[in-house]
């Protein structure tokens, strides 16, 4: 009997394919598995902020600014409070408010004797994810899509890419134990990258509504 050439390969390449087999249904089960980690890690988020009324915390920003090669460093507080607004004022390196009142966005800084008012146009800023994540964390999955999940320093990690175009790439939060944002990082289209570490957040506090309201003073305010 006269065994063909294919013949004596048929058992070798059938545990190929069985290898192969096993690898793909492997990595199949791997993608499953970090799928649902990554809803996991977005469902108990969404239900820890939509229990929450007030946030305060202390932040620390670094903007790295790609075409200068440079990066600038800053640091302040932070307020939120649902259905009033929200708060970051800077205190370093040099003092500067940038308030959100509901209606509009107030910018001042020390030393200019003019506050920039500029209403604002939720459609438009739909995707910024800054201003998604304090306006309504609950509706991230709705603005953004979420293509990978990793574990780092004891945090999930999730990588977010927006579903409407606008002057942000991609991004990633790190939601600690608690299923709060500990960490943000924005890169922009312009290959910018905005980083935001809070620290020392206290949840559910008492804030006054008077926080939210900004008061010009005698400085002159330019409305854009």
């Amino acid at each position: 009997m006269v065994t063909s050439r294919w013949g004596r390969y048929l058992p070798v390449m059938s545990r190929v394919h069985k290898c192969l087999g096993m690898i793909a249904a492997g990595f199949l089960c791997a993608a499953v598995a970090a799928s649902a980690a990554r809803a996991d890690t977005l469902d108990s988020m969404k239900k820890t902020y939509s229990a929450i009324d007030t946030v305060e915390a202390r932040f620390e920003q670094t903007i790295t600014l790609s075409a200068l090669k440079r990066t600038r460093e800053a640091k302040g507080e932070f307020y939120y409070k649902r259905d009033r607004g929200f708060l970051w004022k800077y205190t370093s390196p040099k003092e500067k408010t940038f308030l959100y009142d509901g209606t509009a966005i107030w910018q001042e800084e020390e030393d200019n004797p003019v506050v920039i008012r500029q209403k604002m146009d939720k459609a438009r800023m739909e995707g910024s994810l800054i201003m998604d994540l304090v306006e309504d964390v609950t509706r991230l999955d709705q603005l953004f899509i979420v293509k990978a999940s990793t574990r780092e320093n004891g945090m999930e990690v999730l990588q977010l890419v927006p579903k409407k175009e606008g002057t942000m790439q991609s991004a990633r939060i790190w939601v600690d134990s608690q299923s709060l944002i500990k960490r943000l990082e924005v890169i922009e289209i312009t290959g910018n990258v905005n980083t935001i570490e809070f620290s020392s957040v206290r949840i559910n506090k008492p804030l006054a509504d008077t926080l939210f309201v900004f008061k010009a003073g005698a400085k002159q305010i330019e409305e854009q």
